[in-house]
């Protein structure tokens, strides 16, 4: 599980920056949907990530807080197993703690404008359109270098009884395994050591000795030397790892004779086996990719990986030639199969930011499906797969995340808390004792205050609140809170010092005593304002918008984090501070 990660002096977010530190409990194998406002420094997370290198963090100049090369980047990460154990793993400019433990991977927007330019008459025009670069899927295609195995120059090394190794140039073909084998280079190198090759002669020497079938010595391999196999570290992980697949064989001394025969090949020609296996894992690679392509491209547009320049790419048609959500699609499947393909060990953070927000509904719920679909990959696998997906859109209101497991982080770190005596009047607002006092006069602007602590005493709200003026000092102190940048604010207080901030605009432009009253008993504030505008009444759009804001805040879902959210986007915070 991980709790914690902190960064520092990256992009948008200093040293010890409010936002720097995001704290939640990131359950592995489940969708976890990170929600802040724009401006909060989601993007900068997402940046502390695509610039970790696997031995330190490397930033270009334009992402150093400030731009300024003297903030030096750092990030913290704890985790533990269940809220035990905690671990915390730090990276800076100098070193990465976190690469024995963790593979991580971002996919962001590809979109970016190009220009033109063309020459008409003796005028040169600019035009711009949305294009896609290429995804790169493999930045350097490998030589095709073969494995240069023998298996009669194996038995002839081995011995009079050579017979008892199998040939395993099949296994050399099994990309699959050699992708995995290519893990173990550092085991095969020191099998290659004096003592292990000194206890590995000795064993060969053991079995030569023996005067039966290659079967009966794999069986009397069993039988008596197992023991002493397994002795010899490095060749015992390796032969562990072979038996792991599932290659036909019947004997634990199959798994050893072929760890021998790798290592010998390795060890013969380091540079070579690696360059094989290399190529391998390119070719099982670009299988897998074109599979994905073909399964899933519904367009008529030839979009599949293709070999260029010496990279796998797949180009991405012009915007002219596809549409937006297909083109949006087809670059994050290509992107979320290299994830997949990227992401080896044990614990893989996948981080996509703000990919979603700008896809259709249609195309929400097919990336939806592919992510739901690699979590079961990576569950299969018994990993600890945790995708965060950054938003700025709250799926508690735009319903725009489906996942039958997910779990929502508001991250803004505003102490947006809403007041205990608020919220008893929230829910209690249907009470008929104080229903239509409590609107009229509490959650909606009047000329006149009422004073109904009575019917507050008996209902257990704070009696003080009674009284209409006395509840408005509250709002509005909250509201000055939140327009003064303070920490600590009651969201659902603004919200509601908002809507009556509204009306009284629209009620003081009203001249006539009449169309006042008719103003103030008109229900709803949206109706309010539209009876305003038939009497001639200019009301701001800007009003209109924030009844997003003020409506909801003033229907409790316990959910405090979900108004605040809101209500800390940059924009809306400067729509609210122009209320006149």
């Amino acid at each position: 599980m991980i709790e914690k990660i902190k960064i520092a002096n990256i992009k948008g977010i200093g040293d010890n920056a409010h936002n720097s530190t995001f704290e939640f409990e990131l359950r592995p194998n489940r969708p976890h949907i990170l929600v802040a406002p724009n401006g909060f420094g989601k993007s900068s997370l997402a940046t502390a990530f695509i610039r970790l290198r696997p031995t330190k963090i490397v930033l270009e100049k334009t992402d150093f807080f400030q731009k300024d090369e003297n903030n030096k980047p750092t990030i913290e990460l704890t985790y533990s197993m269940n809220g035990k154990n905690q671990i915390t793993l730090f990276a800076d400019e100098n070193t990465n703690q976190l690469r024995p433990h963790f593979d991580w991977f971002v996919i962001n927007n590809q979109l970016f404008a190009k220009a033109r330019k063309s020459r008409i008459g003796g005028n040169v025009i600019a035009s711009a359109s949305l294009e896609t670069p290429p995804v790169i899927l493999i930045n350097s295609i490998p030589k095709n270098i073969g494995f240069d195995y023998s298996i009669n120059s194996q038995k002839e090394e081995f011995g009079v009884n050579g017979k008892v190794l199998r040939n395993i140039s099949v296994l050399y073909q099994n990309k699959k395994f050699i992708k995995k084998l290519s893990s173990h280079f550092s085991t095969l190198s020191r099998i290659n050591g004096k003592t292990f090759q000194s206890s590995i002669a000795s064993f060969i020497q053991r079995v030569n000795q023996q005067n039966n079938t290659a079967e009966e010595l794999r069986g009397w391999i069993d039988n008596n030397e197992l023991d002493f196999l397994k002795t010899i570290n490095n060749l015992s992980t390796l032969a562990k790892f072979i038996s792991t697949f599932d290659l036909g064989y019947n004997t634990d001394a199959d798994s050893y004779l072929t760890a021998i025969q790798l290592s010998k090949d390795y060890n013969r020609d380091q540079k070579r086996f690696k360059s094989a296996c290399k190529r391998q894992v390119y070719e099982l690679e670009k299988t897998e990719y074109i599979k994905v392509f073909e399964d899933f491209n519904s367009s008529w547009q030839d979009f599949k990986p293709i070999e260029k320049n010496g990279k796998l790419i797949v180009s991405v048609p012009s915007t002219v030639y596809i549409s937006n959500g297909q083109r949006d699609v087809m670059c994050f499947i290509a992107l979320l199969k290299k994830a997949e393909l990227s992401l080896e060990k044990d614990n893989c953070i996948l981080i996509i930011d703000e990919v979603f927000d700008y896809l259709d509904d249609a195309n929400l719920i097919a990336v939806q499906y592919y992510i739901t679909q690699l979590i079961e990959n990576m569950k299969i696998k018994g990993k600890n797969f945790y995708p965060l997906i950054l938003t700025h859109l709250n799926p508690l209101f735009f319903k725009n995340f489906t996942f039958s497991k997910q779990r929502v982080h508001f991250i803004d770190k505003k102490n947006a808390q809403i007041n205990p005596h608020f919220r008893k009047i929230l829910l209690s607002r249907q009470d008929v004792t104080i229903a239509d006092n409590l609107s009229k006069y509490h959650l909606h602007y009047h000329s006149e205050t009422i004073n109904i602590r009575t019917e507050f005493e008996a209902l257990n709200l704070k009696p003080t609140w009674g009284d209409s003026s006395i509840f408005d000092e509250y709002i509005n102190e909250e509201f000055e809170k939140y327009k003064n940048e303070e920490q600590e604010y009651d969201p659902f207080a603004v919200c509601c010092s908002i809507r009556k901030k509204v009306e009284k605009f629209a009620y003081d432009k009203l001249t006539d005593i009449d169309l006042k009253q008719e103003f103030l008993l008109t229900h709803r504030t949206s109706e309010k304002l539209k009876f305003a505008e038939s009497k001639g009444i200019i009301i701001p759009e800007t009003y209109y918008l924030l009844g997003v804001i003020y409506n909801d805040g003033m229907h409790y879902k316990d959910n405090d984090d979900a108004i605040a959210g809101k209500l800390e986007n940059l924009t809306i915070k400067k729509m609210i501070k122009e209320i006149k």
